[in-house]
């Protein structure tokens, strides 16, 4: 069955900080092109009829020259086998943000920025309306001069749009549900926000999401949407998942009878190979979070440290299918021991100061110039798990005041 292909958001070339560190073999810095090489893959084996890029291809103004060329080999395989490309620039690629440009390959139609152009791809009869982004910070509502639909034909919409608002999306080009439906098209192409969604059937309103997710706020699976068509209409579309990795959350609430880190580490492994089996065969960058009860875990909760070792450790057996993003500890009370009155006060205060404690360059500075005195004359001692005074000997600062502050928290919570 005949069919197009709609995706948006592919950032080529956005770097994933927080995982270029050296502790992965996974090539996370090539997660976008690689996702959209996937793509180009799927609209070739498909047989797609043509392919709709509705906005961020690019992340901003490119490092060189290799990203645009990159670009241009892959849409110059879709050339070769005369698949045209339908291409809308947003706010990451507006025209005031790229000064580095290529002339693109002569399947490519790019909606001009000026006022909203018209394509017709004429095997099917269908027109596709739309307009790029000439600056970044595009306020204006695009969609209201687009032209009227043309009659006896499928009329397709290709939009970079925030809607009425989807934070932490900013409001660019806004417009509404309402407003698109009552436009008359059959379709709309939408771009920008990295969610995948479909907001209408008659007509179709589809963000098809991003193609490859960049942080660990954006979980599960990203790709793009496949739009049969029939008897000149257009049918459900369908997410095609294209990406390569996969970032994840692994949130437990330690039990009770995890009371030792090979216990614990026994726990995080068993949820790392239940994720590993429903990812698709995607890598996964995956966040461990750690609920501990202050009162029911007291050796886990004594070095936080020493249990960002052991997460490190665990993973390292797995790191050919995930990586280990971060560790979060969050340090719970008992339920019967919730503080009040006055310990309720308390501990808002201890919280407050600690954490301006630690974000404050002088006082960290003056208590490593005071302490320096008192562990230069201390004795090295052979424990199994750092002690505060460990934490201290070895300029660990930020660690020795968190878990401070956790012991801390712990005994106020015991005040009636």
């Amino acid at each position: 069955m005949p069919h197009f292909v709609h995706a948006a958001d592919i950032h080529l070339d956005r770097s994933l900080p927080a995982l270029l560190d050296g502790r992965a073999t996974h090539s996370f810095a090539l997660a976008p092109r690689l996702a959209f090489t996937r793509l180009i893959d799927y609209v070739i084996e498909s047989d797609a009829a043509f392919l709709v890029l509705a906005g961020d291809v690019y992340d901003g103004a490119w490092k060189d020259v290799s990203t645009g060329l990159f670009f241009h080999q892959q849409v110059g395989r879709l050339r070769s086998r005369g698949v045209p490309v339908y291409l809308l620039h947003g706010n990451h690629d507006a025209e005031s943000a790229m000064p580095k440009t290529l002339v693109p390959p002569d399947n490519v139609w790019l909606f001009s920025t000026r006022s909203p152009q018209s394509f017709e791809f004429e095997p099917l009869h269908i027109h596709l309306h739309g307009q790029s982004f000439a600056q970044a910070d595009t306020r204006e509502n695009l969609a209201s001069g687009y032209p009227r639909p043309v009659t006896g034909c499928v009329n397709i919409g290709v939009l970079h749009t925030a809607l009425a608002g989807s934070p932490p999306h900013s409001p660019y080009a806004p417009c509404t549900v309402e407003q698109l439906r009552g436009h008359g098209y059959d379709y709309w192409a939408l771009g920008h926000v990295h969610q995948h969604k479909v907001l209408g059937s008659a007509p179709h309103i589809v963000f098809p999401g991003n193609l490859q997710a960049l942080h660990i706020k954006e979980l599960g699976a990203r790709g793009a949407v496949s739009v049969p068509i029939e008897d000149g209409r257009l049918g459900m579309p369908e997410f095609v998942p294209l990406d390569v990795l996969r970032f994840h959350v692994l949130d437990l609430d330690v039990p009770a009878a995890v009371q030792t880190p090979a216990t614990l580490v026994s726990e995080v492994r068993k949820a790392i190979e239940s994720a590993c089996d429903e990812a698709d065969g995607r890598h996964l960058a995956m966040r461990v979070v750690l609920r501990l009860d202050a009162m029911v875990h007291p050796s886990l909760c004594r070095s936080k440290a020493m249990l960002r070792d052991e997460m490190a450790g665990v993973f390292a057996q797995f790191e050919d299918q995930v990586t280990l993003e971060d560790t979060e500890f969050h340090v719970q009370p008992p339920a019967a021991a919730v503080a009040s009155g006055d310990a309720r006060d308390a501990i808002a205060s201890l919280d407050a100061y600690f954490a301006q404690a630690v974000r404050d360059p002088a006082f960290m500075g003056t208590l490593r110039e005071n302490l320096q005195a008192v562990l230069s004359k201390r004795k090295p001692v052979e424990t199994p798990e750092p002690t505060l005074l460990e934490q201290l000997a070895n300029d660990e600062l930020e660690a020795a005041i968190g878990d401070a502050a956790d012991q801390l928290r712990s005994r106020l919570r015991t005040i009636d």
